[in-house]
């Protein structure tokens, strides 16, 4: 079972590495940008369709 701190797109938070941001990038005709979600370290990533292993 893959973990949401084993991705590549999950970045920890100093205060408490038990949560961090999913940040993934975005394209869309007129520009690109990040969009970022709060997750938690241990949350399971089987569902995950942008899962990239470190």
């Amino acid at each position: 079972m893959p973990l949401c701190k084993e991705c590549k797109k999950f970045f920890p938070i100093k205060e408490d590495p038990n949560k961090g941001d999913c940040v993934q990038r975005v394209v869309d005709p007129r520009q690109a940008y990040y969009k970022a979600k709060p997750v938690g370290a241990d949350m399971d990533a089987n569902s995950c369709s942008s899962f990239e292993k470190k």
